[in-house]
């Protein structure tokens, strides 16, 4: 007798829940994760006389399933990743922003192509080289005690969520998790802006502009660690993002809301996570970014009532990111 016995009808029921969380038909489900509609229906009714595969198909769409013996390694480190972080947040106070409760983003990367570094050191002083492309970019290489990055299960890792560290910003988008490996794959895990203290109704909205800027640095920060470790245009960047808590919350102008698009109508989301992914070329990374960028987010922005991601709107807010100091030598 197992120790773990299945609960089917408990999974069964959650798939349910999810599908229709996300806004999908059977059918559409049943699309995406390459079944055919009837195996999805025959499986909400709680037929158990399916093939395994089908029955795999479908929970690995809903996010239901996690291969435990993938030979996917980035699979492997964005899953190991999470339960990192989840292990980090767990003795923190149900009111603590490290928590992230309201909402957050996942990004990752995986470098194919590249040299490791001969130790943890020599990454963590690439890491500090690469150039900062905002105030707060990503993979922030800290030194202050109790902040700086420590290596764990052999690679390194920073968290700035830390209750006993005293912070300049305690919020949720200043609470990174981030982890990269001497191999090129690269995890980080945080809170939205629109859920700090300058926002009174904390977890209603979401910016226009800042998944078009988090996005775009995750990529040069891909693109300057490949060729760091001596990468070539062969090299592929695999891109993977999930935003979750989105649901209830309204499109707006936020950020900078005197120089973004006004909306003609409310635009909110209706359900509550989305997953990205992108396998791209390093110097198609590095001459077509614009493009790049655009195409992963346009499932993002269409969760709010089916928005149309502007490409003018993506060009503008990378050139915009590009003048920052620092950024022109390097990236131009």
């Amino acid at each position: 007798m197992s120790d773990w016995p299945i609960d089917w009808r408990g999974v069964v029921g959650e798939a349910v829940r999810r599908r229709k969380r996300e806004g999908l038909s059977q059918r559409a489900l049943a699309d995406l994760a390459g079944v055919s509609a009837p195996t999805v229906n025959a499986f909400e009714r709680g037929d158990i006389n399916l093939r395994l595969a089908g029955v795999v198909a479908i929970l690995e769409t809903l996010g239901l399933f996690v291969h435990a013996g993938s030979t996917d390694a980035q699979e492997r480190f964005i899953y190991a990743a999470r339960l990192r972080w989840e292990e980090l947040v767990a003795p923190l106070t149900s009111e603590d922003s490290g928590r992230q409760a309201l909402g957050h983003s996942e990004q990752a990367y995986a470098l194919e192509g590249v040299t490791p570094p001969s130790t943890v050191a020599r990454l963590r002083e690439i890491l500090a080289d690469i150039p900062k492309s905002s105030g707060w970019s990503p993979f922030w290489v800290p030194t202050r005690e109790g902040l700086r990055p420590y290596v764990e299960d052999g690679m390194l890792e920073c968290w700035l969520g830390r209750p006993e560290t005293e912070r300049m910003f305690n919020d949720p988008a200043h609470s990174d998790f981030w982890r990269v490996s001497r191999e090129g794959m690269a995890y980080l895990h945080r809170g939205y802006s629109e859920d700090g203290p300058s926002n009174l109704e904390p977890g209603t909205i979401f910016d226009i502009s800042l998944p078009i800027w988090r996005t775009a640095e995750l990529l040069l920060h891909a693109i300057s660690l490949a060729r760091a470790l001596d990468g070539g245009g062969d090299t592929r960047i695999k891109f993977r993002a999930r935003y979750s808590g989105l649901e209830g919350r309204e499109l707006v102008s936020w950020s900078k809301p005197r120089n973004r698009p006004t909306f003609e109508r409310l635009h909110r989301a209706r359900s509550s996570h989305v997953d990205l992914a992108i396998d791209v070329a390093l110097r198609d990374a590095e001459q077509g970014l614009d493009a790049l960028v655009h195409q992963l987010l346009i499932p993002l922005y269409e969760r709010f009532d089916g928005y149309v991601l502007s490409s003018d709107l993506v060009s503008s807010e990378i050139a915009e990111l590009r003048r920052q100091a620092g950024l022109t030598a390097t990236y131009s």
